[in-house]
């Protein structure tokens, strides 16, 4: 398993490189929320995402030879501009692969950012065996988006940056994909807070996760999930993570997408920061009380917002203003 001093190796091998990403705390979401929210803005991280933190720092451990025959990865979205922005800065070639129907602002800013973008006939479904297929064409490195120990410790700075800016936290809650972001934040907050526990959140359909936990054993989608948060629809966790969320992680929350607007449009208008569906997916578990039962009596609450690469085009912001789907609970606030 990763440990804390694989996390703080990370985080010194970071530290030049990237930003040490605010504490964004807002009275209206507390309200909403019924408790003290510390949002941990990744948001604002290089590259509108935490994924950066991962892709360097496994960029940064590749030998002379690893980086010589450039680097290639398999992502939707924003690991696709973690890779890109990591290698631009070592001056590697980067090849992503990523599905024809990728969010098309994703896919913009990772050819932006100097990588070569391969869609053609790609799917969610299919886009490893594509990876695969130009490893053995090319000799291309692998950089795993979640299922690898580099990866884990970066996204385990997370945690290391909670866990000294929120005081006494006894809860941190989560998204997951893969389970890079989860496994390592678990990683750091339980080696500094055995105390806290820590919560992942997908949606409905995207639960892999959360039947993994319910079964014992690690679970896979039969088909790519169509929920709003883009950043979550992996087919189920990677090996390595498997192994620390199910040590480690408390439970895992599953909201709606009609939840996941409600909360992106609460973190808009209200905190005046900009997140993508993904990014709001752990605030929707709190602001939408449906799991008050299981997370209990928390009072120092971190939030992590993972992204804010949004596409404005798509910004589902009609979802919340319709009626509530029976069941939901409806958000509310008092002027700010």
């Amino acid at each position: 398993m990763v440990t804390l001093s694989d996390i703080r190796a990370a985080a010194t091998r970071l530290a030049p490189h990237i930003h040490e990403t605010p504490i964004l705390r807002c009275r209206s979401l507390d309200e909403a929320a019924g408790r003290p929210l510390a949002l941990k803005a990744e948001n604002l991280q290089r590259g509108g995402a935490f994924k950066l933190r991962g892709a360097l720092n496994t960029l940064l451990q590749l030998s002379a030879a690893d980086r010589a025959r450039g680097v290639i990865a398999h992502s939707s979205g924003n690991h696709a501009q973690g890779v890109a922005i990591a290698a631009r800065m070592l001056g590697v070639r980067a090849v992503i692969v990523m599905p024809q129907n990728a969010n098309p602002l994703k896919v913009a800013a990772t050819r932006g950012y100097g990588a070569d973008v391969v869609q053609d006939g790609v799917t969610g479904d299919n886009r490893e065996q594509a990876t695969a297929r130009l490893i053995a064409q090319h000799g291309y490195t692998l950089v795993h988006p979640y299922d690898d120990d580099r990866i884990i410790a970066g996204q385990g700075t997370v945690g290391l940056e909670i866990a000294t800016q929120v005081n006494d936290v006894d809860a941190v809650f989560v998204p997951i994909g893969g389970g890079g972001l989860i496994s390592g934040v678990a990683a750091a907050v339980k080696s500094l807070h055995p105390g806290a526990r820590v919560f992942g959140v997908e949606t409905e359909g995207a639960d892999d996760a959360a039947r993994s936990l319910a079964s014992g054993s690690r679970q896979r989608l039969s088909a790519v999930p169509t929920t709003i948060a883009d950043g979550i629809r992996s087919l189920s966790v990677g090996e390595r993570n498997w192994e620390i969320i199910r040590r480690l992680v408390d439970g895992v929350l599953v909201v709606s997408d009609f939840d996941v607007a409600a909360a992106l449009t609460l973190l808009l208008t209200r905190v005046k920061t900009v997140v993508e569906p993904t990014g709001a997916v752990a605030a929707a578990a709190l602001l939408s009380r449906k799991h008050a039962d299981r997370i209990g009596d928390v009072r120092n609450a971190a939030v992590v917002l993972s992204g804010g690469n949004l596409d404005l085009g798509s910004l589902p912001l009609a979802l919340p203003l319709a009626d509530p789907p029976a069941g939901a609970h409806p958000i509310s606030v008092t002027p700010s």
